[in-house]
This record gives structure tokens, C-alpha cells and sequence, in this order.
């Protein structure tokens, strides 16, 4: 029988970068509108919560449930520490990520790339010259993207050590005096945000490729660089966690394509 091809398969769309989104609920994917933008679940009462499903919290904050349950009558007072846990009925709760709340992280140049990579190592044996089998020992999932926005509100999510302040400096020129800065240096907490890369099908308006990493920190290193000739742009990558409170098989994220009804 000849080979046949699906022109429909063949993706071609730019990626959109975005940070702090929640993590679905086990068995399920991440809900995004019908303009590709993430749906973001809030708290509810007298509702079975599944551990490692997360919700926004009352102060804009993402919290993971890590004990199956059922929530009580009215929402907790929740905390505001990271990973300060609150418990909510017969649930949970674990405040993972800190606000704002899920945010398009702006400009891209180039492809966004999402990345699978399990290694396997061979087992041989002394009666065999070839492998007699394999076994998966360690994976790397990656999100990795080169921004071109120099937002340093969004940016202090890149800086793992980082801390964002705004303010007025009388001692600038005047007219220059308000200021945005990200202060960095120093061992602290690396904040493991939710990231996902949504992409557009080329074909069909308003259907969608969507890759998340449910716990992710930033892997590669800042640079900026300024010259006159060319826009200041800068790469952050982003790799998966083990999530110990979801099932084996959706741990670290999960990729799908929406598809025509």
C-alpha cells in the first residue's frame, strides 16, 4: 500500500511562552479559551480536590493539593510562605508558586522548543555480544525560548535569585526619577513554576498544540546583551520536575493537539 501524507500534521505556528500557569488535575490537560490563553481554575467548596491538581488562590498565588479530599464550606485563610501547606476539609493544600498569576511572557524570536529526552541504558550480558536489553534511568523534558521583551517585571521570574522592586529616586535627573529593578545575589528558595508553550495550528482557527512542564525551573544561564543595531533579546529554558504527588505516566508534563470536531 502507498504511503500516504496528512498536510494537516505538518505544524507551522509561532510558540507563546507562558509562565505560572496551574497544573490539571491527573488524568486531564491544561484548559486554554478559544484564543489559546490558559483557563486558570479557582477554589471550591465542598469539592473533591485531587492531589497534584492545582487551583488560585483568594491572594493570587498557585496552590498544589497534595492529600485527595474533600474541601470545606468556605475557603481558607491561605498562607503566603512558600510551600506552607493549609489544611482544607479532607484536602491538602501546598502553596507552590508565588503571584502573578499565569502571564504571556511577551516577544519570541525564532522557535519555541519543547524537548523529550529519557535516556536508556543498555544491559548486556557475557554470553551476548549485542544488548539484551534497556531500561530508562534518568529524562530530561525541556521548554526553551528566546525572548525579546526586556519587562523586568516578568523578568525577575528568570532571575532564580532575584528580587523586583519599583520606586522613586530623587538622586536620578529629574524626569528620570521613577525606576523599575531586579536586585540579585545570594542562596535562596528556586521558585518551580508550571510553564507552558501554546501554539496555533496553521490550518484550523482556533485549534491548538500545548506542551506543559508541571514543576519546572529556569536551566540556563541570563545574558542581556546592548547594541545599537540589533533589539536586546535573551533565552530561558526551563526544565521539568518530578511531581511525587501525581500518578507514573503524567510526573513531569504532558503535549497534545486539539483536534477537528
Amino acid at each position: 500500500m502507498a504511503g500516504t501524507m496528512d498536510a494537516t500534521k505538518i505544524h507551522v505556528g509561532p510558540g507563546r511562552f507562558w509562565m505560572n500557569v496551574c497544573a490539571p488535575k491527573p488524568g486531564t490537560r491544561l484548559v486554554i479559551d478559544a484564543d489559546g490563553n490558559p483557563v486558570q481554575p479557582a477554589w471550591a467548596g465542598t469539592t473533591v480536590f485531587v492531589a497534584g491538581q492545582e487551583i488560585v488562590d483568594s491572594n493570587g498565588n498557585i496552590q498544589e493539593c497534595i492529600v485527595t479530599g474533600q474541601t470545606g464550606g468556605s475557603a481558607p485563610t491561605w498562607g503566603t510562605t512558600l510551600y506552607s501547606e493549609k489544611t482544607d476539609g479532607g484536602a491538602t493544600w501546598r502553596l507552590v508558586t508565588l503571584g502573578p498569576c499565569y502571564f504571556f511572557a511577551g516577544a519570541s524570536q525564532g522557535a519555541a522548543t519543547f524537548t523529550n529526552s529519557p535516556k536508556n541504558q543498555p544491559i548486556g550480558a557475557d554470553q551476548a555480544s549485542a544488548p539484551i536489553d534497556a531500561v530508562m534511568v534518568s529524562e530530561i523534558e525541556s521548554i526553551e525560548v528566546e525572548l525579546k521583551e526586556t519587562d523586568l517585571y516578568k523578568m525577575q521570574h528568570y532571575f532564580t535569585h532575584g528580587t523586583y522592586a519599583t520606586g522613586t529616586d530623587t538622586a536620578l535627573p529629574s524626569g528620570a526619577q521613577i525606576y523599575e529593578e531586579i536586585a540579585f545575589g545570594g542562596v535562596r528558595t528556586v521558585p518551580k513554576p508550571s510553564v507552558a508553550l501554546i501554539s496555533p495550528r496553521r490550518d484550523v482557527t482556533g485549534k491548538y498544540v500545548v506542551a506543559q512542564l508541571y514543576r519546572a525551573f529556569q536551566a540556563d544561564q541570563i545574558q542581556l546583551p546592548f547594541a545599537r543595531e540589533k533589539e536586546t533579546m535573551f533565552k530561558v529554558k526551563f526544565e521539568g520536575l518530578w511531581d511525587d504527588f501525581r500518578p507514573v505516566g503524567d510526573k513531569v508534563g504532558k503535549i497534545y493537539r486539539q483536534l477537528d470536531s
